[in-house]
């Protein structure tokens, strides 16, 4: 899976851009998981979803100053669309652990910001949650990209079978060492011998 993120200025927003996207692309948008069961909310389609999802963002000052912070953020996780595409769980698993990686929120944690997860079509899942917790306080999602990108390189290792690279690990585990690649085979070959490149 490869995360790409953005931020928006509020659910509606984001959830009218998610909706655009899949009607350009022919597909179904589907609300998949969630911070409470997902029995339990609106329909994706009704305004109350977004309100819901949104209940603890600060009112804005005005339109200007909702432009200026963007609260509200958004991680897409893509897939090879050459290849089938994943089971929901598999959407789920990473976006949950890429939640607790970012801080925005663990399982179980009523003290967490809300979120929810939208399946667009059989390569794409849109990760929603508004950065405020149920306190007021606003999560730092500083190191979000490196953070995000680590969690779905650990999970594509793990689902292929291959070793899985040691900035995943660390980035999931929470040390936060920073991203750090894999080098390529001639880079390590060059690193053994002592030449430059």
């Amino acid at each position: 899976m490869h995360p790409t993120i953005a931020r928006y200025a509020s659910t509606r927003d984001l959830l009218a851009s998610a909706t655009a996207a899949a009607a350009q692309q022919q597909q179904t948008l589907r609300l998949i998981d969630a911070w409470r069961p997902v029995a339990d909310l609106p329909a994706l389609h009704q305004t109350a979803f977004a309100a819901e999802l949104a209940a603890h963002l600060p009112p804005p000052a005005g339109f200007a100053a909702a432009l200026r912070t963007r609260l509200v953020w958004q991680c897409t996780l893509r897939t090879d669309p050459d290849a089938q595409g994943p089971a929901d769980h598999r959407f789920q698993e990473t976006a949950r652990r890429i939640l607790a990686a970012t801080g925005i929120a663990t399982d179980e944690d009523p003290a967490s910001c809300r979120w929810a997860l939208l399946r667009l079509g059989g390569h794409e899942a849109r990760l929603v949650a508004p950065l405020a917790r149920p306190d007021g306080s606003v999560v730092d999602t500083g190191r979000d990209r490196s953070l995000a990108l680590a969690v779905c390189q650990l999970a594509e290792s793990r689902s292929t079978g291959t070793r899985r690279p040691r900035a995943a690990t660390a980035g999931t585990a929470g040390h936060r060492a920073g991203l750090l690649s894999t080098p390529s085979p001639v880079v390590s070959a060059a690193a053994r011998l002592g030449r430059r490149l």
